[in-house]
């Protein structure tokens, strides 16, 4: 089993993650969800944590390689415009080493949570959150807003992904 990228309008994910629930039949896939993201914003001088999109535009169904074309066959035939991602004409998965996020995120009720640390000299910690051990992926931290800038190499290309870090202390 393993996570698929389907691509389509933006701003209309959540819409065609219920079209496929109601019309494409559960026998041809697992699961499908569009990511969600916490994000910490300062709204009138009080934190508040807000949920986005996390990769607008796209949303990932959970299937295997068996399955993934007559999935991608039914979604084709929907009342708005989805397209599962492929190279060569051959339905790609989500690489293992990009996974982590979308595995993150579904286990968490589809929302990916703000990870936690610390700065030792010039040295990012995780502590808690999606980012455990994934701290060589950090670009650069905005310790105010409380994010950090992540690249991942995601749907076939280098992609900076904004998402929550909350550094608690600097040593």
């Amino acid at each position: 089993i393993m996570w698929y990228v389907i691509w389509t309008t933006t701003g209309c994910e959540q819409k065609l993650g219920l079209w496929i629930k109601d019309y494409v039949p559960s026998e041809y896939y697992d699961d499908c969800f569009v990511p969600q993201i916490d994000q910490n914003k300062k709204i009138n001088g009080v934190w508040k944590t807000v949920h986005k999109t996390l990769f607008p535009g796209y949303m990932f169904v959970n299937t295997d390689a068996e399955r993934i074309e007559s999935f991608a066959e039914r979604i084709r035939h929907l009342d708005q415009f989805a397209v599962v991602l492929s190279t060569d004409d051959k339905f790609t998965p989500v690489k293992d080493e990009e996974v982590f996020l979308i595995e993150n995120a579904y286990a968490n009720n589809g929302v990916l949570s703000s990870s936690i640390g610390i700065i030792e000299g010039d040295k990012v910690k995780i502590l808690s959150g999606p980012l455990i051990g994934k701290e060589g992926f950090i670009r650069s931290i905005n310790r105010h807003k409380r994010t950090a800038i992540i690249e991942l190499n995601m749907f076939g290309r280098t992609s900076d992904i904004k998402i929550g870090l909350e550094i608690i202390s600097k040593n």
